[in-house]
Parts: C-alpha cells; sequence; structure tokens
C-alpha cells in the first residue's frame, strides 16, 4: 500500500529511480508519472519504464503511453487555471518505447473558456522521439493557476 503526503496542492512518494514524485494527482504519482513542470509554456513528465508497464514483447505497452500524455496535457492546462477532462486524443506511435524512461512534453495550442487544444510528444533516455498526439479537453472549471516551477540542475 502507498501512502501519499499532501504537500500544498502536490502529492509527493519517494520512487528509488526518480526520487521525490510530485503530482497535482495520486493517480499519476501511484503509476511512476512524475511531474518535471508545468507552467504557462506547457509542461514535462517523465515515466520510468519497467516490468508492469511493459507488454509482453518488452516495450511499453501503447496504453500506458496515452495515459502519460493525457496525464502531462492535462496538468499543462492546469497551470493556466483549467480543470479538465479528456474529450479526444489521437497518438501517433513512431517506435516502441524501451529502454529507461519515457519523457513527455505537452504544449498548450488553444486554451479557451469551454475547449483546450495540447499537442504532446514522447522521448526515450535518448531523446528518440516515440510518439506525437494531439489532445482535446473539455474545460470542467477555472481554477486558479498552479504552476510546478522547473527543478534546479545539480550544475546550478
Amino acid at each position: 500500500m502507498v501512502s501519499f503526503d499532501k504537500v500544498g496542492k502536490c502529492y509527493t512518494r519517494e520512487d528509488p529511480n526518480l526520487g521525490k514524485i510530485r503530482s497535482l494527482d495520486p493517480w499519476a504519482v501511484n503509476n511512476g508519472i512524475n511531474m518535471s513542470w508545468a507552467d504557462e509554456t506547457g509542461a514535462e513528465g517523465i515515466m520510468m519504464v519497467n516490468k508492469t508497464n511493459c507488454n509482453p514483447y518488452g516495450s511499453v505497452h501503447g496504453g500506458i503511453l496515452g495515459a502519460l500524455a493525457d496525464t502531462v496535457a492535462g496538468h499543462s492546462l492546469v497551470a493556466r487555471g483549467r480543470v479538465v477532462v479528456t474529450q479526444s486524443s489521437t497518438l501517433d506511435y513512431l517506435r516502441p518505447a524501451s529502454g529507461k524512461l519515457v519523457r513527455c512534453v505537452a504544449t498548450p495550442k488553444k486554451v479557451g473558456k469551454n475547449i483546450c487544444v495540447v499537442t504532446v510528444e514522447q522521448f526515450d533516455e535518448n531523446d528518440v522521439l516515440l510518439t506525437t498526439g494531439l489532445m482535446t479537453f473539455s474545460v470542467v472549471r477555472t481554477c486558479e493557476p498552479y504552476v510546478l516551477k522547473r527543478k534546479e540542475s545539480a550544475a546550478n
């Protein structure tokens, strides 16, 4: 059983591969999705690849990649003051996802009163493009924008 500590608006959990995972929702934290940052320009999250999220062929299950894209895209809109639910999504799988991690970058293209559109791209640890996608969300309500600041690099 995983226990969550709520720190401000972020749930956190320690992960041996990532350190402290932070997210706005416990589902993402429990499924190993680490939100790296979210601001007015978009959002980025990563997920470690392990046996529990791979298919029988050893690559990440396509549904898991879809869930990662949906989660990161949704968080990009919370940073813009929108609480949303997915209306539709298209994810083009360009190559199998394997290796140590998958990184997802979401960029809002339209942030409207009722509808928001976000593009997503997913990469492996070598920055090889794995998927591209387009997500459309229905706005449930507005909220105070919640920005998740980028972590300082070890070099700084």
